[in-house]
């Protein structure tokens, strides 16, 4: 060992057993800056960049681990790198999957904010979580990830997906008999990271996404550090060679770029080509640090404490995210105490679970002596043991839970069993051009009415799932509902054309969609958030910024569009004889009480707002819709309005809850008691219009 602890680069391609503190201050370094970032994204705003730090290391951490394999089996070095592997990840990543499942039954409420929870901890296990992710179109920055105690994981699945391809490219370098073809392992990764590159630069304006969570897009990152411990081996008197001088500001350079990346890095780059500055940042310090580097970067790094986080930091990450989120899911992240209480439970987590479940079973005494073939099967039936334990409690979620919201009928289904009664339910659930299609098909709808009810809209259609089964069942009418989450079906803010590409999409597929499925008699219901929100479920949004959006006079421009876009749009289906029906907007509130109705939860700030809202203030609020609804109505002859708001909002002020039953599930979607409380409003105004009579008499009973 090379004077102050250094080790010589012929020290670090040699001795295996040798112990390079310098990477764990790396790691420590990197799993800081995420923690940071999670706590409170202002503090460190590329702090997310840490992760790319731990894929520069693993890629040469792993390559180094293989230095001693002398067989020349490709199956028995692939049992050997899979045996390690699965000793140093599987039994920390276990403990945590399985707590993670048992904290989301008990304390996270089913909803959208929590709809990719259990996808995404069931794929974690396998090591998938990060396809999940891609494919539900979860942005990492989006509020379903900061609400998901799985979203980390995706790094996980980068990490062993890149571990199913090393085996193979690697083999020509650590077998005995094959070293002298090392150069064809090091044209691979090279080949491999340059296309890696090509697919990130890509998917940099075609798919952010996908280039986010997708190994394709990230192999690159590890591939860098798998031919940097490949050229410190081929060339180590290159590095060597470094001058002092040179290699302290190569050093500093090294430091500045990771430190750059974690300051600036921006997310809607990233990785492309934000993730530049951290990797090679990390790359730099790796080589240069391996050559008998002294100096303040060496002592900060390979110091007693930076060593102690960076030899915990795997578990550091794997339990601070649950922390953070069981905190944003409870009491809230934000206060000093909040950030205290994290950052305790972390340490406290991390550190035993390094000394009670990663340390003991990765430097087990009676694991080294097994074959390594029966040491991978058991990590095998671990996982697939843990997943099924996983999943039976994701199975009976409502039945665990601890939040009152387990109560289906007061905020779910309202109670409806759509199997039962004199007219029970055929339902049926497709996709349809990137939303859904549900059809009910009531079993007595032979001798019901003639029309049927065709519904298209957002989630908040989806929220009148119980008042459409009850009003299917009891009636014998026919129910087709579209919907796709976030796409308002003339939202009436704005055309079509303003809006996203996946919901200019939806509007004209399912506008195409109608006009060949509706005939005469039929009834087009369009439920949908025509407000602007004063909260979400996850914050609490300025006044200001939601009343412009309603009353501005850019707004009062684009409303005048959406009016012209949906007298387009609704003639034809007039013409034809189709009921056309508006829903009036809702009482909407600033706090959601599905996050607020619990003991673990009420002093959450997102509450604070309360579930009262002005009564006058809520209808003057909603005046220019229905201003846009009248000037719709002056265009085209019999167009309907149905309103809830008086039967939700009777008196001052409108309530979210009436004596602790909710009447909303969050701050604008009915809950399943509000359905109920609608229905017989609802039934008397539908039933008319899916009957045999006429036009004018359909009018008159709405």
């Amino acid at each position: 060992m090379a004077a102050g602890g250094q080790l010589s680069y012929q020290a670090v391609q040699t001795r295996g057993s040798e112990y390079l503190p310098y990477i764990d201050g790396l790691r420590a370094l990197a799993v800081l800056a995420v923690i940071i970032y999670h706590m409170n994204h202002q503090w460190l705003p590329g702090g997310f960049s840490g992760v790319d730090v731990f894929f520069v290391i693993s890629g040469f951490v792993v390559s180094a681990a293989q230095k001693h394999y002398a067989g020349a089996s490709l199956a028995g070095f692939a049992t050997h790198f899979y045996a390690r592997r699965v000793q140093r990840i599987v039994p920390a990543v276990l403990m945590f999957l399985v707590v993670a499942s048992i904290v989301c039954a008990l304390f996270i409420p089913g909803s959208w904010l929590s709809d990719t929870n259990e996808e995404t901890g069931l794929y974690a296990f396998f090591g998938l979580s990060n396809f999940i992710l891609a494919s539900a179109s979860n942005d990492y920055f989006s509020p379903r990830t900061d609400y998901n105690p799985f979203t980390h994981t995706w790094s996980l699945g980068v990490e062993e997906q890149f571990y199913v391809a090393f085996p193979l490219l690697f083999f020509l370098w650590a077998a005995g008999e094959w070293r002298s073809l090392r150069h064809v392992s090091t044209f691979a990764f090279v080949t491999l990271l340059i296309a890696s590159l090509g697919v990130a630069w890509w998917f940099a304006s075609e798919n952010p996404t996908l280039g986010y969570y997708m190994i394709v897009s990230r192999f690159w990152e590890l591939a860098v550090g798998v031919v940097l411990y490949q050229a410190m081996v081929l060339k180590p008197e290159f590095f060597a060679a470094i001058g002092p001088r040179i290699r302290r500001a190569a050093l500093a350079t090294s430091l500045l770029l990771i430190v750059v990346g974690f300051a600036f890095a921006r997310p809607e780059a990233f990785p492309y080509p934000w993730a530049f500055a951290p990797v090679l940042g990390t790359a730099g310090l790796l080589a240069l640090l391996g050559g008998g580097a002294s100096g303040l970067i060496f002592r900060l790094l390979s110091g007693r404490i930076a060593v102690f986080l960076g030899r915990i930091s795997y578990s550091l990450y794997l339990w601070h995210w649950l922390v953070i989120v069981l905190l944003r899911w409870t009491i809230g992240i934000g206060s000093t105490l909040s950030y205290f209480i994290a950052a305790s439970a972390t340490l406290a987590l991390a550190t035993a679970s390094f000394k009670f479940v990663e340390s003991p079973l990765r430097y087990s005494t009676v694991l080294r002596r097994q074959p390594k073939l029966a040491v991978v099967a058991g990590a095998l039936g671990a996982i697939t043991l843990c997943w099924a334990f996983s999943y039976e409690v994701f199975q009976h979620q409502y039945r665990l839970s601890m939040s009152v919201t387990k109560d289906e009928a007061l905020w779910h289904d309202g109670g409806v069993d759509i199997s039962k009664g004199a007219c029970p339910l055929r339902i049926s659930r497709t996709e349809i051009h990137g939303g859904e299609l549900r059809r009910m098909d009531p079993a007595c709808s032979a001798r019901g009415p003639r029309g049927r009810i065709l519904v298209i809209g957002d989630s908040h259609a989806g929220a009148y799932l119980p008042v459409l089964w009850k009003f299917s069942m009891e009636t014998g009418t026919g129910v087709l509902l579209y919907r796709r989450q976030g796409c308002s079906y003339l939202s009436l803010f704005r055309p079509a054309r303003d809006t996203s590409a996946t919901c200019q999409e939806f509007t004209s597929a399912i506008t195409t969609e109608i006009l060949r499925e509706a005939r005469r008699g039929d009834v087009l219901f369009l439920p949908s958030l025509r407000l602007a929100r004063f909260g979400d479920q996850w914050a609490n949004f300025p006044d200001e910024s939601a009343r412009k959006a309603m009353s501005g006079a850019e707004a009062a421009q684009l409303r005048a569009a959406a009016v012209d876009e949906a007298v387009a749009l609704l003639r034809p289906l007039l013409d034809k004889g189709v009921h056309v029906v508006f829903e009036a907007p809702k009482p909407i509130f600033r706090a959601p009480p599905f996050r607020c109705s619990d003991w673990f939860n009420r002093s959450n700030p997102v509450c604070e707002p309360g579930f009262e809202m002005n009564r006058a203030d809520l209808l003057a609020y909603r005046q220019p819709v229905m201003q846009s609804y009248a000037a719709i109505a002056s265009q085209v002859d019999g167009l309907l309005v149905w309103d809830p708001f008086p039967i939700l909002c009777p008196g001052e002020p409108c309530r979210a809850t009436v004596d602790g039953t909710p009447l909303f599930f969050d701050g604008d979607h009915v809950s399943g008691y509000g359905n109920m409380r609608l229905y017989g409003g609802f039934r008397n105004f539908f039933i008319g219009l899916v009957s045999s009579s006429s036009a004018p008499e359909a009018r008159a009973a709405g």
